[in-house]
């Protein structure tokens, strides 16, 4: 029991930790300060004295080695009367020692504009870049037997502005009593991070969640075949009727349950219907002629089969049923039993009627012809 809540406890707090390094470790940008020159040719501290050694009693120099340089950066709110004492509000940065009195930098860029070389100063920041801002620049010298634990102090360089963040860096000059120094400053937004305060994020995604790119003021565009506000909605086959049907991926045409077709227009009629139709799922509408649950009662026998025969007269009674209404002669389901065929006379026209097993048959006079006599013609049929 206790084990469980021990590990429960130890995860939950693995949890925590991931969760504040992540907060800590993530910024909305960044401030970038680069050293190009560095000249303090006396070799000498703000107090006049030498970074090492003594003054040379002819010409004042300072003789023995140079001083040991590294610069610290301090970046806080804009203010109209600065003090160089109190918290870095935005943050600070230092570098290691760099070189003598007199030292240069030659940097190059990468494909994404972003300088690398000695003499660089990155401060992250994760807050809306405010603009205006307080810029304290100093050169040190580092000498373990100092007073002060950080060295002392050669030079300082105090620089008030505003900037928003780009690639376009400004360069800084410094002419100071003891040195001189230029560098370049800019502010760059991190990656996913936009507008001139760096607080619009714009992550790209192609998963459940979203599927866009960013553009370059950090707005939202979907991916071709994708629409919605987080272009999560795919755009279906042209055509594909989107209330009887959908897609989950672009271009496709998923058809609602009771809905058939490449464009889910067509509805799936009553299972079994066969001589039916449908305007909504499970119909079974009957076609002309046709009856019964599943349509399939003809209620047109006589029209559809025509059965009887000999002179028969066919009704309707039922689907799928009928009556012959035989002529004289003849009798059976389809008259097609000959009893007396000749006793309804049906020759016409003076034809002469004959019985035979089949039924009867006319003997026409000169000039009729057919079956029953009906026809003018020469030969008798």
């Amino acid at each position: 029991m206790w084990n469980c809540i021990r590990i429960t406890n130890c995860f939950l707090m693995v949890c925590l930790l991931l969760t504040l390094y992540t907060k800590v470790s993530h910024s909305s940008g960044y401030f970038e300060l680069q050293l190009i020159t560095v000249q303090n040719v006396n070799g000498e501290l703000s107090d006049g004295e030498c970074c090492d050694g003594s003054r040379n009693t002819q010409d004042l120099r300072c003789s023995r080695d140079e001083c040991d340089t590294y610069f610290k950066v301090c970046l806080k709110e804009f203010q109209s009367e600065v003090t160089t004492k109190g918290a870095c509000t935005y943050g600070s940065g230092s570098t290691n020692v760099l070189g003598g009195n007199n030292f240069h930098f030659k940097n190059i860029k990468n494909n994404q504009n972003k300088i690398y070389g000695a003499g660089k100063i990155i401060i992250p920041f994760q807050f809306a870049w405010p603009r205006s801002y307080t810029l304290i620049v100093e050169a040190w010298d580092w000498d373990n037997d100092t007073r002060n634990n950080d060295g002392l102090l050669i030079d300082r360089n105090i620089h008030k502005g505003m900037m928003n963040p780009g690639d376009e860096g400004q360069t800084i000059q410094h002419n100071g009593p003891i040195a001189s120094f230029n560098y370049t400053i800019r502010v760059k937004c991190d990656e996913n991070y936009y507008s001139i305060k760096c607080n619009k994020q714009c992550r790209p995604r192609d998963d459940y969640f979203g599927h866009y790119v960013c553009d370059q003021f950090g707005n939202r565009g979907c991916m071709e075949g994708w629409m919605g506000p987080d272009c999560r909605t795919a755009i279906c086959k042209q055509g594909c009727n989107l209330l009887q049907g959908g897609c989950a991926v672009p271009g496709g045409c998923t058809c609602n349950y009771g809905w058939q077709g490449p464009f889910c227009d067509e509805c799936i009629p009553y299972p079994g219907c066969i001589h039916g139709t449908c305007s909504k799922p499970w119909q079974c509408s009957c076609e002309k002629n046709w009856g019964g649950l599943l349509c399939d009662k003809d209620l047109n026998y006589c029209g559809t089969h025509h059965p009887c025969v000999n002179g028969g007269t066919c009704m309707n009674t039922e689907p799928d049923e009928y009556h012959c209404a035989c002529p004289d002669g003849y009798s059976g389901k389809n008259c097609e039993i000959a009893e007396h065929a000749c006793v309804s006379n049906p020759c016409a026209n003076g034809g002469t009627c004959h019985e035979i097993p089949s039924g009867f048959e006319c003997q026409c006079p000169p000039g009729w012809g057919s079956h029953l006599c009906q026809r003018h013609g020469r030969v008798c049929l």
